[in-house]
């Protein structure tokens, strides 16, 4: 049964955030509750102290206002406090969760056949683009303690004079109003800004990864010009935005002093016909500012309109389930096993073209597969899937008896041992580098696995040896290769897929390193991606791919008489080379 796997929203991504804070998020929601008490209270105070003074009456005596100023004093540095820690830790926590997600969703698509986003774009995501969702839990409490400071202190504007609360009321739909006209817009011009920047970035990065190129090509100029030609269009969106923003703030700002106007007015009204007393007139201005500060939380709805357009970049790339088929219960497999695989009616699409259609193979246990055919014919695809680095969008893929989509992913690198073309070297040092499969390994394993992929002779070469920094070792091609084949050979896997990694090897080179890796991986199954006939020749079968099909599963000897299988290791023009001699 096929399912489609769910694209992450921007909504989604931010309620997951915040639900990975709980405790701080309770706590910036309580800062947020003592200052809205905070708050309401000073009006409060102010009444009862300046009743106190003008018109002495029952229950306004000095010692309430007293009371009333202590609880100002007492919510207020609580809240300060408590927000102000609060508010920090989960901006963090949420940001660093984001980043997490953004990196595991980066890192699953980097590899081939799959969309790559730029590094610099991809550098602006995991940077101010996560910084800026992050913020968003913490803001959305700030904007509720707002809301909540504005609806109460509406009410209890309406207790202590309902004519005032009723002229406040129909000024408020007007700043709602302006709200919502400003809102779509800002909103659209931030992408546009972001958009835009991640494009400069990109460029950027691209022209710093390529500058020897650049430089010997003679085309800096040039270069300097094409980095700067998303330049006008950021500034174009940088100036819609803050024209929005320009708006929207001196409306708000004419509508201020209106709504306090129409307040002074009323109270004063009241004051003057007995209906209020100086104390109620001066608690209804307070109220008033209150109000407005709670309309005022507009500009962090919109802040947080504009994070949310953040959010739905960030989304775009977080981890999520590969497309195919519904995998079973990930779970821990077997210690050990013979290493057998096979491929059981299996179809992949990739970018809406299918690269392997209804692939059928066994890989024996302890044999050697060699997998060829011409470029695009779906090798690298058909390697990728024995480890889960691709997903099959039909039929099954079996390890030792179980798919692969039951296994969890610690099993399947136990299993399955990967040496690329242009293999990485993640660590500190050439040693982290080998033992980066098997964190466990000893110096006397990576040595070992390092000698076996003849890759001993230049490390001792090197000043430091196997503690020489990736970064510092000047390495050829064919010795990267053999560093990463090493790493195959320390993590012991039962099956060894080397998709084209001695490439960059010469044929004396690369046919010692063949006979050694086949002494240390006795009794392994091994699968090599090669377009060498020696290689071909040395496996025991040979796995045809011809546009994305299994067109022959064979010894290369007995398929060596095809001319076609012959032009895939033949150039065109040269004269073909009989097929070696095997026992």
């Amino acid at each position: 049964m096929r399912r489609s796997s769910p694209e992450p929203t921007a909504s989604g991504l931010l309620w997951a955030a915040a639900r990975r804070t709980p405790a701080t998020t309770a706590g910036a929601a309580a800062a947020g509750v003592l200052a809205a008490a905070s708050a309401l209270l000073v009006p409060a105070a102010l009444a009862a102290a300046v009743d106190s003074v003008l018109a002495p009456r029952a229950g306004a005596a000095p010692s309430t206002a007293v009371l009333l100023l202590l609880g100002v004093v007492a919510t207020g540095v609580a809240s300060a406090a408590l927000g102000a820690l609060a508010t920090t830790t989960g901006v963090a926590r949420s940001t660093a969760w984001l980043r997490r997600r953004g990196v595991a969703g980066l890192l699953g698509r980097v590899r081939p056949g799959s969309a790559a986003l730029p590094a610099g774009d991809a550098t602006a995501r995991l940077t101010g683009v996560a910084a800026a969702a992050g913020r968003v839990p913490a803001m959305t409490v700030g904007v509720g303690t707002a809301l909540l400071v504005g609806v109460t202190a509406l009410v209890a504007l309406a207790l202590v004079d309902l004519w005032t609360a009723v002229a406040v009321l129909t000024l408020v739909p007007a700043g709602v109003l302006l709200a919502r006209r400003f809102a779509l817009r800002t909103v659209d011009a931030f992408t546009e800004y972001q958009q835009a920047q991640a494009a400069l970035v990109t460029r950027l990065a691209d022209a710093l990864a390529g500058r020897r190129t650049i430089r010997a090509s003679g085309t800096v100029e040039a270069e300097i010009a094409r980095v700067l030609a998303p330049l006008p269009a950021l500034r174009a969106a940088g100036a819609r935005f803050w024209a929005q923003q320009r708006d929207l703030g001196w409306s708000f700002a004419l509508l201020t002093p209106v709504l306090r106007i129409v307040v002074l007015a009323v109270a004063g009204l009241g004051v003057a016909g007995g209906r209020m007393t100086v104390g109620d007139a001066v608690a209804a201005v307070g109220y008033t500012e209150l109000v407005l500060s709670g309309a005022r939380a507009v500009d962090t709805v919109l802040e947080i309109a504009q994070c949310r357009a953040a959010a739905a970049r960030l989304a775009a790339v977080v981890d999520r389930p590969a497309p195919g088929p519904e995998p079973g219960p990930r779970r821990p497999g077997p210690a050990s096993g013979p290493g057998r695989a096979r491929l059981s009616g299996v179809t992949v699409r990739l970018g809406g073209r299918t690269v392997l259609e209804d692939v059928n193979l066994l890989l024996v246990p302890g044999g050697c597969t060699a997998v060829v055919g011409a470029s695009g014919s779906g090798k690298t695809v058909l390697v990728g899937l024995l480890g889960g680095l691709y997903r099959a969008d039909e039929g099954v893929v079996l390890v030792d008896g179980r798919p692969i989509t039951e296994l969890d992913a610690a099993t399947l690198r136990r299993t399955v041992a990967y040496a690329f073309e242009r293999p990485a070297l993640p660590g500190a040092t050439l040693a982290e580098a080998i033992a980066y499969g098997r964190p466990d390994a000893d110096d006397r394993t990576v040595a070992d696995a390092a000698r076996a992929a003849r890759a001993d002779r230049f490390v001792h070469m090197l000043p430091l040896g196997y503690r020489t920094p990736p970064a510092d070792a000047p390495l050829s091609g064919g010795e990267l290769q053999r560093l990463g084949l090493a790493r195959a050979v320390a993590q012991d896997a039962r099956i060894t897929v080397v998709d084209d990694a001695t490439a960059g090897l010469d044929s004396a080179t690369e046919a010692e390193v063949e006979q050694a890796l086949a002494t240390v991986l006795r009794g392994r199954t091994r699968v090599i991606v090669t377009r060498k006939a020696a290689t071909a020749a040395a496996a025991d079968r040979v796995a045809w791919l011809h546009e994305g099909r299994i067109r022959a599963h064979a010894p290369h000897a007995d398929l060596w008489a095809d001319p076609e299988y012959r032009a895939l290791f033949v150039p065109a023009g040269a004269v073909p080379v009989p097929a070696p001699v095997t026992s």
